[in-house]
């Protein structure tokens, strides 16, 4: 199977990311159910995860930042975050998902992360990083509940595990600053 940038609808890409900044909550069970978005979410995620590292570099001047931000985004903010919130959430409290869909839903939550890029702005930089990461855990929260089909309070408790679970695993590895 080959795959090029090309290949991809960034039209709908960039549509549904406008679905997701206005809060469109529609557009979560249009993605829990397109296996193709695997593919976009992926995009996502590299393109989240380019430029909050690009902006960690920039603020810290080390290639080193570059590549431990670029590979926490996508290995610890992305793809942990996924398999730990849908063990939690089918463990838990039964719910029905699988690894693909929460990849799905959780990329596409992940797009925040690009604000990272804003982080050497003196003063403010952090803040927007920051701000970032809790939208990417505000809209998580949406692709959650729809992904696992539960109800808010359970929603809820699935990502407070999760982030618990995540955070200890980032810290215990080394990009516990970073993660967020």
């Amino acid at each position: 199977m080959s795959f090029s940038l090309e290949d991809l609808n960034w039209d709908q890409i960039m549509q549904r990311l406008m679905r997701i900044a206005r809060f469109d909550e529609t557009v979560w069970e249009e993605i829990e159910y397109d296996e193709e978005a695997e593919t976009e979410a992926a995009a996502v995620v590299v393109v989240a995860a380019l430029l909050a590292a690009l902006g960690a570099a920039i603020a810290s001047a080390s290639v080193g930042v570059f590549i431990l931000q670029f590979l926490s985004v996508i290995l610890v903010s992305w793809l942990l975050w996924s398999a730990v919130t849908m063990l939690v959430g089918t463990q838990l409290f039964e719910a029905q998902t699988d690894f693909r869909e929460m990849i799905r839903m959780l990329g596409y939550a992940n797009a925040p992360r690009a604000l990272g890029l804003l982080s050497p702005i003196p003063c403010l930089g952090a803040l927007i990083g920051l701000i970032g990461a809790l939208l990417s855990l505000v809209i998580g929260f949406l692709a959650i509940r729809e992904a696992l089909d539960l109800d808010t309070g359970k929603t809820i408790i699935t990502i407070l595990i999760g982030w618990v679970i995540v955070f200890i695993v980032s810290v215990f590895i080394g990009v516990g600053g970073l993660f967020l």
